[in-house]
């Protein structure tokens, strides 16, 4: 298990480091209004891949962990049954910035973008997730970075046309896609389309919730992106788009664990649903401690970190930076409520649990936004995943068994004393960042005393 969570999150360092050099980049090449509209395509982009996996890839998880169905059969049904739905949504992707965006380069560039979406059926992660094969993965992603962040420079040194960025998107996505296509074919299945519909029909009732509960959850991290776009201009999309790219991109570390957890959580919930419940107890407390600490640290060394990153001039993202990055412990904590409901089949009660998020979202967006500005975006993406963690907290508890809860309360109560401190000696941020970590971290085993032994189940889940 840590084995795999460590390899991919070695992938993720790599990737994320990769895309902000692209993107500090292009923050200090491009104008406000040009990179507000990348920030707006690339959000879009990210909405419309959760929209075209459509959950097919979670059930051929599941269906292959809990052997019921061949790898053939669904290496071969599920990219098909995908392409079909990009075709609908890389088309409705341009159609909705035509609408809402207000921005002629937007409006081209998501152009440009859309056509990355149709090869995204193709790549197949979930087929070397099933399998635990996290490598190809890995490079795959790696490889995508490093040509769009490669491509990005050469091109936009040469002349600031910002549609470059689409089309280093469109080689970036096609290279990530050919490789996987040609690891599958060597060593996991043939690559190969089959139009049965009955049995895609079959996937699709399964998949609908997932992947209806997947556009929720883009529709919550993008949906107050977008809407600050239509409400303030491509400006403060540009402020608030720097601080939404790090908070989004922890969000994606929270994924890459439970992408490992997963397949384990699936076999032992049908053959021992006991220690199920005791390994996901222990991931809860492990996650609580780490997922809290880093948005504490992040917190303390937000101005810097971002001046680093993007140049001085976005000093103005700070405050909604600060706010955004407590969605990361937050999502990382509910994603285990979330991922036993699709492993126990409860993927409805997941959707509900997303929608109650879309909800809060969409109410606390219209009120906090036009006032606030970018914070009020922020405070609205933490307000709806706090919502989607105590729905599906709820629905656990209910439909499963009693999902933890307690042992997130220590790591907050010491990250906020920690906080409080930092601000009342007014330390420099680098300096409050560093005795902030070092003083969390040797207390942690101190203050929870099963910190250790959870985490060395944690070592030992797949054994």
């Amino acid at each position: 298990m840590l084995r795999g969570v460590g390899a991919l999150w070695l992938g993720q360092v790599v990737t994320k480091g990769l895309a902000f050099v692209a993107f500090a980049y292009l923050a200090r090449k491009l104008g406000a209004q040009e990179y507000g509209a990348v920030e707006y395509a690339i959000g879009l982009a990210t909405f419309a891949a959760l929209a075209v996996d459509g959950g097919l890839g979670s059930v051929g998880v599941r269906l292959l962990a809990q052997r019921e169905q061949s790898v053939g059969e669904l290496a071969a049904l599920i990219p098909t049954a995908q392409t079909c739905i990009a075709l609908i949504v890389a088309p409705g992707m341009v159609l909705f910035a035509w609408w809402l965006a207000n921005d002629t380069r937007a409006v081209t560039l998501v152009g440009l973008v859309a056509i990355s979406v149709l090869m995204l059926p193709w790549k197949q992660e979930w087929l070397f997730q099933a399998q635990q094969n996290v490598g190809p993965i890995v490079a795959s992603q790696i490889l995508r970075s490093a040509i769009f962040a490669i491509g990005v420079i050469v091109l936009i040194g040469s002349g600031a046309d910002v549609n470059r960025v689409g089309t280093m998107e469109i080689v970036s996505v096609g290279a990530a896609t050919l490789y996987l296509i040609i690891v599958q074919a060597r060593s996991a299945a043939p690559v190969r389309a089959r139009f049965a519909w009955r049995e895609i029909l079959d996937l699709g009732r399964e998949a609908a919730p997932i992947g209806a509960a997947a556009v929720v959850w883009a529709s919550i991290q993008y949906a107050p992106l977008l809407m600050l776009a239509n409400m303030a201009g491509m400006v403060d999309t540009a402020y608030f788009g720097a601080a939404h790219r790090v908070g989004v991109s922890l969000v994606a570390f929270s994924w890459i664990y439970h992408f490992n957890f997963y397949p384990t959580i699936a076999q032992r919930l049908v053959a021992d649903p006991d220690a199920m419940a005791a390994l996901t107890r222990a991931s809860f407390r492990v996650a609580a401690w780490g997922g809290i600490g880093i948005a504490m640290a992040l917190t303390l060394a937000a101005e810097p970190l971002l001046t680093l990153l993007f140049g001085d001039r976005f000093k103005a993202s700070v405050p909604a930076f600060s706010v955004l990055v407590w969605t990361f412990p937050v999502t990382l904590l509910s994603g285990h409520a979330r991922w036993i409901l699709v492993a126990a089949r409860r993927a409805r009660d997941m959707l509900v649990a997303q929608l109650a998020g879309g909800v809060v979202a969409i109410v606390a967006g219209a009120l906090l936004i036009s006032r606030f500005g970018m914070v009020g975006a922020g405070v609205t993406m933490v307000l709806a995943c706090v919502a989607i963690w105590a729905a599906a907290q709820a629905l656990v508890t209910v439909r499963v068994r009693a999902a933890p809860l307690s042992p997130c309360l220590r790591p907050a109560a010491l990250a906020a004393v920690i906080i409080a401190l930092a601000h009342a000696v007014d330390a420099t941020p680098w300096i409050a960042c560093i005795a902030g970590v070092i003083t969390y971290g040797l207390l942690a085993p101190l203050v929870d005393r099963a910190l250790l032994h959870d985490f060395d189940r944690i070592l030992r889940a797949r054994s």
